[in-house]
């Protein structure tokens, strides 16, 4: 357990704040007191049977969300609030387009998609264990049928390598498919290197099938999409370069994207996709709606929306 809190944590299990470190401490003190640490049929029963589940209440009904950590329930309570233009931007799709949410986490703009504008859904998440719960809010909230979970770095090529996890955790971020760190020695994303600085690096890795957004449509015949999201924490200039073959093809109407602005290559993605027809429609800085922006300058982060002209 945290023996401290620090509101500036980006990804571990660092307690956030005063009141959920001592939450945290009261928490401890019950599991130790009634023993459910120890192994037996009572309480592998109550494990099981404790299961909160956030409902977040949208426009459309509610969106309901696996809650048994402090991060996943602060992502339903954040759904709106966190990055507003982004449910804005999800409420324009139709039930004929084909949506990908490439870096999906937990899934929750995937399965809002999915439910309330029952288009079809790739929800494409790497890490296992936001890869298992990805999978639980889909059968939840039951749009098993439109939206398909996939466990598959996307990059700039095809390959088999290494998913470098940086927290076993749940609803975690900032990991890096080593795949799309290219064969020149490529330098990794501001964002990654913003995350190792500040926090150690406590976890492990995975292997890996990588794939492009041209090898997927082209090759293994998943459906172009109308519509990207594109949020992995730093390979996104990777993840265009491969989607060039589709870009081109007209298929895509508009993506949104959430670039560093510190990174020379994350920045020169605007020009790349204007010179395929797209403009830009928004750009919204990602640290407006926190309270807290403690990390605001080492994440300086624009959420991007573009649009085929």
């Amino acid at each position: 357990m945290s023996k401290s809190f620090d509101s500036a944590a980006l990804g571990s299990d660092i307690a956030r704040t005063r009141k959920q470190y001592f939450a945290r401490r009261i928490a401890a003190a019950l599991v130790d007191l009634l023993r459910l640490n120890k192994p037996g049929l009572l309480t592998t029963e109550i494990v099981q049977a404790i299961n909160p589940v956030a409902s977040v209440q949208t426009p459309h009904g509610p969106l309901l969300c696996k809650a048994g950590h402090g991060r996943l329930l602060w992502r339903a309570q954040t759904f709106f609030t966190e990055e507003p233009h982004t449910v804005a931007w999800l409420d324009r799709l139709r039930p004929d387009d084909v949506y990908w949410d490439i870096g999906a986490n937990v899934g929750l703009y995937a399965v809002y998609a999915a439910k309330f504008r029952r288009c079809r859904t790739i929800a494409f998440e790497p890490e296992s264990q936001n890869y298992a719960l990805l999978v639980e809010n889909i059968v939840i909230n039951g749009v098993s049928r439109n939206c398909l979970p996939a466990i598959i770095a996307l990059s700039d090529g095809t390959s088999v390598s290494r998913l470098r996890v940086r927290y076993v955790t749940k609803g975690g971020a900032f990991n890096m498919f080593e795949g799309a760190l290219g064969q020149n020695g490529d330098a990794e994303p501001a964002s990654f290197q913003a995350a190792q600085s500040y926090e150690k690096h406590q976890g492990f890795e995975q292997l890996l099938f990588g794939s492009s957004v041209d090898e997927l449509v082209r090759t293994h015949g998943l459906p172009a999409p109308t519509h990207i999201k594109l949020d992995v924490d730093g390979l996104e200039p990777n993840i265009i370069a491969g989607a060039m073959e589709t870009i081109r093809s007209g298929s895509v109407r508009s993506i949104l994207v959430e670039l560093n602005t510190k990174s020379p290559a994350d920045m020169a993605v605007p020009g790349i996709l204007a010179q395929h027809g797209f403009k830009q429609a928004l750009a919204s800085d990602t640290w407006d709606q926190r309270e807290d922006r403690t990390r605001a300058k080492d994440l300086p982060t624009l959420n991007m929306i573009f649009e085929r002209s």
